[in-house]
């Protein structure tokens, strides 16, 4: 019960009602003709989801669709065809219908409303076993509106007792005014004899309408009530393990005794004909298809706590009380409690009175009536929801739409998100693979994620042959959702003769679509020319809107043409692709908060202990941290932040910081490609002579001095007044707080527990060691739990001059592994300010040093290039994968080399309420 709470704790903070919806199409026909029958029903046994077909026969059905369904198909005057279906995972799927003509009974239905004494008889007798129990007051609110299309006959039979049978050619139509439900009947099998009925049919329910509050109080109520009751209901209790939350108390009722040796004393009977039942210990187990097995020993006897009810089985019980027994030891449901096959259950008692007028959709489902439930339900559903919410997909662009060897290519995109709150606490590395034709990898490289934005670069090796190749994006997170949840991107690498033919894409603006609008002027200088450009983002009636895109301006012979299925708006058509009820992983990936190191720590003794601390510096103190290897030696560790190759020591120690024994990487296996190699027509032409030496060679261009300026910038500074260069913290206290507050009210208004050592919302499913303790700018590195808390609490915040902490991803990416767990950062009013580079250097002694490979370099885009050298001509004139507008509207500078007089511009981004755009755009200069 406790983990179920903590589940849905998580749960809540993540946000339900992620909705799985699903679709079935299909075409009905007349059997031997082949002609479409148009008007015919297609629907889902005993749910609300269904669709007549169109004037071609077409139907479509959408919905949240359980794992095994049964389809049904009917038209008047045709033999109704049903099909059990295994959706298998599969979100879309096809069913077409062939249906018979019934000659032989068109013309025997008698369309009269009264028929023969035996026939009213036998009618009467069929209400009460299939629309309500005679004392039932809901059975004068449910009426069959054609029961003229029932037909009764006797059935002799040597093998069991004889019996009434009911049969009707065409569906009941059944009006239930209690709980406000049409429904089309197709009955199949109806038999009834003294003391034992059933019946068997498929079911068709239409919600019915109304403007008036009051029925609809009503039918919520009803519908409440009666969900209460059910199958369903108590089968979840199983599934749930909490039948007290539910209102339910269950026993196991002894088949051994006599009935005549019991009594109708409850107290009396318990302990000796009935015993509880610990529901904790009710084997059940998912199937592995949407459904779940429930074992239940011997017959149990359920009671109804929060239905109060007459009955005559005890004296001293007033409450609704029933049976349920499982001829084969178990049942079968579906992730809602409804039974897969009804036969596997045997119900008596009060739950054997919901005839029709009872009964409910199968995906019907309590709202806030049945509030705890619902919560535990939601629980229950937890792993498809909080894997779905999980989910991310990088999406990415290019600089252009083509390449040759040796040439770089730039790269921008976004992070998608199947729920944007979860982005913190999701990925913060991308990789990006480029693969041939022949499945093979020929680079590789990995990019920091920030904010959600990518950016990087990569130069194609210059012995790449003219072919199709593959750009393939991917978070090692997301590689436990399988290929749906992976980036790709075909593109072509051309002879350095070639260039890609120009199709003018067809651009008119529809109604509701974003424009961009763009205006500039040139100027000239000595070596090139400079365009001020100027670009507005206006919505559909023009009025200017903030987005966030990446720009690309290449020279004017340059294709910028980008398929439809590989733009920003195709793939974000994923954000609907849910995951399948059915998906089941280990989740083998974790999430990465930086550049990570996994290995295998092995102990020096024989018998030593696998589980321990993990220690690991980056080169001499720079970044550090611990993590807990687990039973087997395993250990993960995330948070570095570095390009290229660093070295990193890493050790398990003893108090005496003597190493207990040695550890070995676990290298990161890149996914194997599967599946048809994804192409793209284009046409080749030969480019003109001015242009083949056109190449975007990265080693011509000069590294910008901003980009030096900015990685100086990120050095800690020796000055706590601007934190020491670490930048704005999440939150803080001043003297105000500190002079009034006990040190544990102020860490808890900083969202800190004493108790768990975590920043609340933080750390989503993470095990993590102590936050980073900086004291006047000293990190103090390696503390454990005791002595991180005596450090802590023995300072006296009088005495302080403030308290700052970083935490969320905040920390991630300042502080690298150090701050995986958050910052504490304390400013004392006598303090010695030294900064965090102190005299302090580390001491290697018993660490293992290995080489890890961090994010990958790679030039960045000369957007400033020297003012005293003429500019050559390149493909690609400009390049901003993290353009953003201000009011509408984003200004840059470009640089242009004499010579170009036609520039294509391609933008691409989303606004900041998510919707995508993209533009084509062309200017003379």
């Amino acid at each position: 019960m406790n983990v179920h709470r903590l589940l849905l704790l998580l749960l809540f903070s993540l946000g339900y009602g992620v909705s799985y919806t699903q679709t079935i199409t299909g075409i009905v026909k007349e059997k031997g003709s082949g002609l479409p029958l148009p008007f015919a029903n297609v629907f889902i046994n005993n749910t609300t989801l269904g669709a007549a077909t169109d004037m071609d026969g077409k139907f479509v059905i959408q919905g949240n669709l359980p794992e095994q369904l049964e389809l049904v198909a009917s038209f008047v005057g045709y033999r109704t065809v049903s099909k059990v279906i295994n959706r298998k995972g599969q979100s879309e799927f096809r069913q077409d219908f062939e249906l018979e003509l019934i000659e032989d009974n068109l013309n025997e239905v008698e369309l009269k409303a009264k028929r023969d004494r035996n026939w009213e008889r036998n009618y009467a007798t069929f209400k009460y076993v299939f629309l309500a129990v005679p004392e039932d007051p809901y059975g004068q609110e449910i009426e069959i509106l054609n029961p003229w299309v029932i037909d009764f006959e006797r059935v002799r039979s040597n093998d069991e007792l004889n019996y009434i049978r009911a049969s009707a050619q065409q569906p009941l139509k059944i009006v239930n005014r209690a709980l406000g439900y049409e429904i089309e009947y197709f009955l199949q099998d109806f038999r009834m004899r003294w003391g034992a009925s059933r019946y068997y049919g498929l079911a068709f329910y239409k919600e019915m309408a109304t403007v008036d509050s009051t029925f609809r109080s009503k039918w919520r109520e009803g519908r409440l009530i009666n969900y209460r009751s059910s199958v369903r209901h108590m089968a979840l209790s199983f599934l749930l393990k909490n039948p007290e939350i539910q209102d339910f108390n269950f026993y196991q009722a002894r088949a051994t005794i006599p009935k005549e040796d019991r009594t109708n004393d409850y107290y009396y009977e318990l302990g000796k004909s009935i015993f509880p039942v610990n529901v904790g210990t009710i084997y059940t187990k998912p199937l592995g298809n949407g459904s779940y097995r429930i074992y239940l020993p011997e017959r149990i006897e359920v009671h109804h706590l929060a239905q109060p009810w007459t009955n005559d089985y005890y004296a001293n019980i007033y409450k609704a009380i029933s049976w349920i027994a499982t001829p084969n030891g178990y049942f079968d449901v579906d992730r809602y409690g409804a039974p897969v096959n009804p036969t596997q259950v045997v119900l008596s008692g009060y739950v054997g009175r919901q005839r029709m007028a009872r009964s409910l959709p199968l995906d019907f489902v309590p709202d806030v009536g049945l509030t705890e439930f619902v919560e535990d339900l939601k629980v229950f559903h937890h792993r498809y929801v909080t894997l779905n919410n999980q989910r991310e997909k990088p999406w990415l662009t290019t600089n252009k739409a083509f390449y040759h060897p040796g040439e770089t290519m730039w790269i921008g995109g976004l992070m998608l998100y199947q729920n944007p709150v979860m982005q913190d606490t999701l990925s913060r590395v991308v990789y990006v693979n480029v693969l041939n034709e022949e499945y093979k990898s020929v680079h590789q490289a990995r990019f920091p994620i920030q904010n959600g934005k990518i950016s990087g670069g990569i130069t194609l090796p210059d012995s790449l042959r003219k072919g199709n190749y593959l750009l393939r994006a991917y978070t090692r997170w997301s590689l436990n959702y399988g290929k749906r949840d992976v980036f790709e991107l075909p593109f072509p690498i051309l002879n350095t003769n070639e260039i890609l033919a120009i199709n003018e894409p067809d651009q008119e603006k529809l109604f509701g679509d974003f424009d961009v609008v763009s205006s500039h002027t040139v100027s000239d200088s000595s070596f090139y020319r400079v365009m001020d450009l100027e670009l507005k983002v206006l919505d559909d009636f023009e009025n200017p809107i903030d987005s966030e895109f990446i720009l690309s301006v290449v020279e004017g012979s340059q294709s910028q043409e980008v398929h439809e299925k590989d733009q920003l708006e195709s793939h974000l058509n994923w954000l609907e692709d849910d995951l399948a009820n059915t998906f089941d992983s280990e989740m083998p990936n974790p999430i990465e908060y930086g550049i990570s190191v996994e290995g295998k720590y092995f102990p020096n003794k024989k018998r030593g202990t696998l589980a321990t601390v993990i220690t690991l510096v980056k080169g001499d103190l720079e970044d550090y941290g611990r993590v807990n290897s687990d039973s087997a030696g395993r250990f993960w560790a995330s948070g570095f932040q570095f390009r290229d190759t660093a070295q990193i020591a890493i050790a398990a120690l003893d108090p005496k910081m003597r190493s207990l024994g040695k550890v070995e990487l676990i290298p990161f296996q890149h996914p194997i490609f599967l599946g048809t190699f994804p192409k793209r027509s284009y046409q080749v032409e030969i480019r003109p002579d001015s242009a083949h030496s056109m190449m975007d060679i990265a080693e011509d261009y000069y590294l910008l001095d901003e980009f030096v300026k900015e990685a100086q910038e990120l050095k800690p500074q020796s000055s706590g007044e601007n934190n020491y260069g670490y930048g704005t913290p999440t939150q803080e206290v001043g003297p105000d707080r500190l002079e009034r507050q006990t040190m544990g009210e102020i860490l808890g208004y900083l969202g800190f527990n004493l108790n768990t050592f975590k920043f609340r919302n933080y750390n989503f499913l993470e095990t993590v060691g102590m936050p980073l303790l900086i004291i006047d700018g000293v990190q103090l590195a390696f503390l454990d739990t005791s002595d991180f808390r005596n450090t802590l609490l023995d300072f006296e915040p009088s005495q302080l001059e403030s308290i700052k902490v970083y935490s969320d991803n905040v920390s991630k990416t300042i502080f690298g592994m150090a701050g995986y767990a958050g910052v504490i950062m304390i400013e004392t009013k006598k303090g010695f300010r030294t900064g965090p580079d102190s005299d302090r250097k580390f001491n290697s002694e018993g660490f293992q040093i290995v080489d890890v490979a961090g994010f990958s370099s790679f030039p960045e885009f000369p957007k400033d290039p020297p003012s005293d050298q003429f500019l050559s001509q390149k493909p690609t004139i400009y390049w901003e994968p993290n353009a953003q507008t201000v009011e509408g509207v984003y200004k840059t500078k470009i640089k242009v080399p004499y010579g170009v007089k036609l520039l294509r511009i391609r933008v691409e981004g989303r606004t900041m309420e998510g919707d995508s755009f993209s533009k084509m755009l062309k200017i003379e200069i």
